[in-house]
């Protein structure tokens, strides 16, 4: 069975009309793999912790690959009004082991290393995955299909992470280079 999936969604547009959406990269993985997903939205910090606190809990194990669709700015997420550094999402402090975090957001991992290295020393998670750049939107849409399929292939581990890297640049290795995706583990960087 693959690891399945919770997308938390920001908003990437003010008003009341969604024209952009990640749905259909998750329904799109789902359909041609049976990856299983859990949709959400927050525009707002406190939504942002409600779902995640929801996320963390032992029922939700079978979702190890949180998908976090916001935008973004070097070491934060912009969640509604607020731009979060991502060294202050202590709601994640100490609960990410055996999981991942890939930030499907413009400049995040932009960040200095020492802040990265940080988020997964609190954080506990295997790895954390994302844009160094602001990127086009389709063509990160484009590479996170890839990313979804390899991370929910196999159990999320420091070795099958190794894995994770090798087989997603062999599959899209201008890709990664022209998006800036980098993938971090705790003291590690594989670009």
């Amino acid at each position: 069975m693959r690891n399945g999936i919770l997308c938390l969604e920001g908003d990437w547009e003010l008003g009341l009309k969604r024209e952009r959406s990640v749905v259909p990269v998750l329904e799109l993985v789902k359909s041609q793999w049976h990856v299983p997903f859990i949709h959400r939205t927050a525009s707002t910090r406190d939504e942002f912790r409600l779902v995640v606190g929801e996320w963390l809990k032992a029922k939700y194990k079978n979702y190890p690959i949180l998908y976090l669709g916001f935008h973004g700015l070097p070491g934060c997420l912009q969640i509604g009004a607020d731009n979060v550094p991502i060294t202050d999402l202590f709601e994640f402090a100490e609960k990410g082991t055996g999981r991942i975090i890939h930030f499907g957001s413009c400049e995040t991992l932009s960040a200095h290393k020492s802040v990265l290295d940080q988020f997964l020393k609190m954080s506990r998670f295997v790895g954390i995955c994302g844009f160094k750049h602001e990127v086009d939107w389709l063509k990160s849409c484009a590479l996170e299909i890839l990313v979804l399929d390899e991370l929910s292939k196999r159990k999320i581990s420091a070795r099958n992470l190794h894995v994770f890297k090798k087989n997603i640049h062999s599959l899209a290795g201008p890709l990664v280079r022209n998006l800036g995706f980098q993938i971090w583990e705790r003291g590690r960087l594989y670009k």
